[in-house]
């Protein structure tokens, strides 16, 4: 059975598990086997260290079979409520609380979707629920610490671990003229060659949410070292079309913002594998199965050394 699972912030709904294949020929239709495999619980978790470092968070789902007839409820009843979720460094240990949209007046949950990127509140439809440490200023999350997550829910348990790299910022951000309207930006890093780096960006557009690249982590494997000038495209949720002529750039007047991270490996090779199936099409081509790095389900826990940087492009 494909799950599709609920990874939130940059891609809404993916399928997870080995791609599913339907091969029709002049001659024989092929008709997928479906099985009643349970529901696996499905993480999404992040902790962060830098400037306005958000507070940890979790989202905890679970999988729907492939062949589900998808509406609001169902979306709805995929979050998974009432379980235990603690973040611990070794010696501090905190246990996230749970918060749901309907619990939340409308400034709120317009607060608390800019937070998730999920755009506007209106056009949401589910009963969102998250884990978060409710601080206004976070308890964890220090550059170089390890972070361990540890759920319990419905009688199962699910664990991970997490580093925090230390941040390594962009230098500067420049643009370059592709007419008369539209731009490339242009990033500048200095990266360092003690060791391999990680990385993962996000930007803002204006008042858009905050939205990851279509294809957003990098390692510094052909630049280990070495100062880097690079484009960086626009971030685009996985679910909206693709303007082939607009992809990727920024238009003259906008001011964007760059959210800048470094994340360890099992971090990275999460999001890499699932943006290599993601991009990848049709019944002929490649899969990588996806580096899930929780103990007991899917998903991710991962640790952000975040930094930003703003350009205002002139009209």
């Amino acid at each position: 059975m494909k799950k599709i699972l609920f990874i939130s912030w940059w891609q809404k709904m993916l399928a997870f598990s080995p791609l599913f294949f339907l091969f029709i020929s002049c001659e024989t239709e092929f008709i997928p086997e479906v099985n009643n495999d349970a529901p696996q619980f499905v993480v999404e978790g992040y902790i962060e260290a830098g400037p306005n470092a958000n507070p940890p968070f979790v989202l905890l789902t679970r999988t729907i079979p492939f062949f589900s007839t998808i509406d609001s409820t169902i979306l709805s009843d995929v979050f998974v409520h009432d379980a235990l979720v603690e973040i611990s460094d070794g010696v501090n240990t905190i246990q996230l609380e749970e918060l749901c949209f309907a619990d939340l007046n409308e400034a709120q949950q317009d607060l608390a979707a800019a937070f998730l990127g999920l755009g506007d509140v209106d056009s949401i439809g589910i009963n969102f629920c998250i884990y978060i440490e409710q601080s206004l200023t976070p308890t964890l999350g220090v550059e170089g610490n390890a972070y361990s997550l540890n759920i319990e829910a419905e009688g199962q348990t699910l664990s991970a671990t997490t580093t925090i790299p230390t941040r390594i910022p962009l230098d500067s951000l420049r643009y370059f003229e592709i007419n008369d309207s539209l731009v490339e930006l242009r990033c500048f890093i200095t990266d360092p060659a003690e060791e391999t780096s990680f990385y993962r960006y996000f930007t803002q557009r204006n008042s858009e949410p905050l939205t990851a690249g279509l294809t957003s982590v990098i390692d510094d494997e052909f630049f280990n070292g070495s100062s880097f000038e690079f484009p960086l495209a626009r971030g685009q949720q996985q679910t909206d079309p693709i303007d082939l002529n607009t992809y990727g750039y920024f238009w003259k007047g906008d001011t964007v913002q760059v959210k800048w991270c470094t994340l360890d490996q099992a971090h990275y090779q999460f999001w890499s594998t699932l943006e290599f199936n993601s991009a990848a099409e049709g019944p002929f081509s490649s899969f990588t199965r996806v580096e899930s790095n929780i103990e007991g389900g899917l998903g991710v826990w991962g640790g952000y050394g975040a930094s930003t940087i703003e350009i205002i492009i002139p009209e």
